[in-house]
């Protein structure tokens, strides 16, 4: 009996030794990380200029109170709501009157929040735009000053180790000029080079996706877009989701931005996480940025049109 209650109890020593001693580091390290990994929400940031902020050209601006849009936050969030994804914004209207102290204080704030992904569509709009200082300027002194600004708006972004969805600059002559001077709108070769560097800034970096924003603007300026919904595709005319200063978008413009930029979201992040956002339709971002009543108003134009136009092709003239 003594030998045995010996044997008992120097067993029951050891195995309590193994319970106690410390595992080696790096494999707590290692299960620690995982299982913050796979709880810590999806954290995208949203920063930008006007369109992102969602600004409204009304009756103050010198526009019409028939004119409205949305934060591009609002159908970003209504999209990812419940999917264990956290969207904040730091876009500004106010980033024409200082693009350098403006950008930074986004990029700086953003950086706080760790993200994973920024969507920055029209950060750098200002960054190549905002000539004020540049008016007298021709030339190849009007590209190096505008490339300079741009480098700098490039770098701020270069500073966030994410993932970027970047749009590159839409070409903006026809806007009002309450809204954008002719001095301060880059000629067609300026901005092609603008846009280059852009491009080329983008490609030596893997994290970033360009958001062709410049093809998607003179789409939906000049000759109109095809929005897709679910009993077919409705035809919009020329500037149709834009406000009334042609530089905003629409509600139902940020709704098809918004919905053209889905799949870059997606394309953006890790598989893991890719997987388990939401699907949605074009029909869905129309409700996420409240533009039901503003689709319901083209659709009835366009059924109008449509039966004005019926005699005229049944007469076979």
């Amino acid at each position: 009996m003594g030998s045995a209650r010996l044997t008992n109890a120097l067993t029951w020593l050891f195995s309590t030794l193994l319970v106690a001693a410390p595992m080696p580091a790096q494999v707590l390290q290692g299960s620690k990380s995982e299982t913050t990994s796979s709880l810590k929400p999806l954290c995208i940031e949203i920063l930008g200029a006007s369109v992102s902020a969602g600004f409204v050209d009304s009756p103050m601006a010198g526009g019409s109170k028939d004119n409205a849009s949305t934060p591009l936050v609002m159908p970003f969030r209504a999209w990812l709501d419940g999917s264990d994804v956290v969207v904040k914004s730091r876009a500004d209207t106010l980033m024409f009157l200082d693009s350098r102290a403006k950008g930074r204080l986004q990029v700086e704030r953003a950086a706080k929040a760790e993200p994973d992904l920024v969507v920055a569509v029209d950060f750098l709009f200002w960054f190549g735009y905002g000539s004020w200082a540049l008016a007298d300027e021709a030339g190849d002194e009007e590209l190096q000053a505008r490339l300079g600004e741009l480098q700098l708006g490039l770098a701020m972004l270069d500073s966030l180790r994410c993932a970027i969805v970047l749009g590159d600059l839409p070409d903006m002559r026809g806007a009002d000029r309450r809204m954008l001077k002719p001095s301060q709108i880059p000629s067609v070769d300026c901005l092609q080079a603008l846009n280059r560097e852009v491009h080329a800034w983008a490609k030596d970096r893997p994290r970033v996706r360009v958001f062709p924003l410049a093809r998607h603007v003179a789409e939906m300026r000049d000759q109109g877009v095809r929005l897709p919904l679910p009993d077919g595709e409705l035809a919009t005319k020329p500037g149709a989701l834009l406000q009334a200063d042609r530089l905003h978008a629409t509600r139902l413009g940020v709704a098809y931005l918004t919905y053209l930029l889905e799949p870059q979201v997606r394309a953006a992040l890790p598989e893991v996480r890719r997987s388990a956002l939401p699907a949605a339709k074009f029909d869905n971002f129309c409700a996420y940025a409240g533009a039901e009543d503003e689709l319901a108003i083209l659709q009835a134009g366009s059924e109008t049109e449509q039966k004005q136009e019926a005699p005229v092709k049944d007469s076979g003239r």
